[in-house]
């Protein structure tokens, strides 16, 4: 948990087969109840699913409207495009979502994906999306640790 925000940190990579259903469990230190919600939006350039507290949605929202680099029309269109994208998710008892078909199918997910930590948010990939960008990304997060001095 970040104590500033009581908000989860999402950390780390967790490998998952999807049931018929499309069910995927989300990692008990990712939960923060008994149920727990989510929103999920489509990353098609990226080819991932961004999963996200309800908080973190609603943060969206405050960040799109008070940035003075948008106009009030464009921060409006972009939230009429995000949330229109956007599915509500509940966790069950047992701590899985149901990931949305049209949302499967958009970014490439099937039998098996990977759940990316990604702080205040976590991505769902598809393996094969995920290694590719692991490995694209590696030489920015190499130089970016020297940089950063960690």
């Amino acid at each position: 948990m970040d104590p500033t925000t009581s908000q989860p940190i999402f950390a780390g990579e967790y490998r998952h087969a999807l049931d018929a259903k499309k069910r995927v469990t989300i990692p008990a230190r990712w939960r923060s109840g008994e149920v727990d919600e989510f929103f999920a939006v489509p990353n098609q350039e990226n080819g991932c699913l961004m999963v996200m507290p309800t908080a973190v949605a609603l943060e969206v929202a405050a960040r799109a409207k008070s940035d003075p680099r948008f106009s009030p029309q464009d921060a409006q269109r972009f939230l009429r495009q995000f949330y229109s994208r956007a599915q509500h998710l509940t966790t069950d008892k047992q701590g899985r979502i149901i990931l949305p078909e049209d949302h499967c199918r958009q970014v490439g997910l099937k039998d098996e994906v990977i759940l990316v930590g990604s702080h205040p948010r976590f991505e769902v990939w598809s393996p094969e999306a995920w290694q590719k960008v692991r490995e694209e990304d590696a030489p920015t997060f190499q130089h970016m640790l020297g940089v950063l001095g960690i």
